[in-house]
């Protein structure tokens, strides 16, 4: 399925894959140049082909007790595409075509310890391939993929080691993501990567009861907030919420809870 557009070009993922735009600390995300995929193991290509350019393996901060991690280029059409977090199965002027494997998700250096391995995208001009600033802005499709979630109200179902996943008690209607305001998805590691996105060109939104403003309006009509408040499940204050464009669930960071708890969520 076609998920974004990036200079033209159109950028496809398997119908059963996660991914988000602005749900990382990454500078990239917050201005709408990066895309992370959560592929199953392996990353597959997303544009109707090109020829690998580059691979480097890098040095990351130690986040987790990793110190490296890859980067690929590949040139698509005249442009780079940057990709890390992939153990690249490919080599140096290899042909690529939509939906081919290209390498094995790693965990990075760079993953905080409740990040979910996954493969992040930029599209570049090839004379500035590396830095995290200048990536060709992304352009989100608005598709209905999951439930809306209604209400503050979430049932654990899922505990993993770093994270709980959360499921809505009611929803109504279907959207890019589980949260929206005024039917546009919000996206986002809320606060602990300090900002969000609305995928709509608002000069507020509201999240559980709690208003916000939006800081700046990007050019392909996202608004993106501060994400300057705290948030409570069941009166813990907790390190945040994952909200991730087709996954019906939320990501809880922090916390004590069980499998099968019902939980409120407010923010303050």
């Amino acid at each position: 399925m076609e998920i974004a557009e990036i200079n033209g070009f159109s950028f496809q993922i398997p119908k059963n894959v996660k991914y988000s735009f602005f749900n990382s600390p990454y500078h990239p995300h917050r201005l709408g140049t990066g895309i992370d995929v959560y592929f199953e193991e392996k990353a597959l290509f997303p544009f109707e082909e090109g020829i690998v350019e580059e691979i480097k393996k890098i040095r990351t901060p130690k986040y987790v007790p990793v110190r490296e991690d890859y980067l690929v280029i590949l040139n698509v059409h005249g442009f780079c595409l940057k990709v890390l977090h992939v153990k690249p199965s490919v080599e140096v002027n290899e042909k690529l075509y939509l939906g081919d494997e290209f390498g094995k998700l790693v965990v990075s250096g760079f993953f905080r310890p409740w990040s979910d391995r996954h493969a992040h995208f930029e599209l570049r001009n090839c004379t500035d391939r590396y830095r995290a600033r200048g990536g060709l802005l992304v352009k989100p499709k608005l598709l209905k993929l999951v439930p809306i979630a209604k209400g503050n109200r979430f049932e654990v179902v899922e505990k993993e080691e770093n994270y709980y996943w959360l499921k809505p008690l009611r929803r109504a209607g279907k959207s890019l993501t589980p949260l929206t305001f005024q039917n546009a998805p919000l996206e986002g590691g809320l606060p602990h990567y300090h900002y969000g996105a609305v995928f709509e060109s608002f000069d507020k939104v509201e999240l559980f009861g709690r208003e916000i403003y939006i800081k700046e309006k990007l050019a392909n009509g996202v608004g993106i907030f501060d994400a300057d408040f705290e948030i409570f499940v069941n009166d813990q204050k907790v390190k945040g919420i994952g909200i991730y464009c087709n996954e019906e669930r939320i990501k809880l960071i922090g916390g004590e809870f069980r499998e099968r708890d019902i939980v409120e969520i407010t923010i303050v």
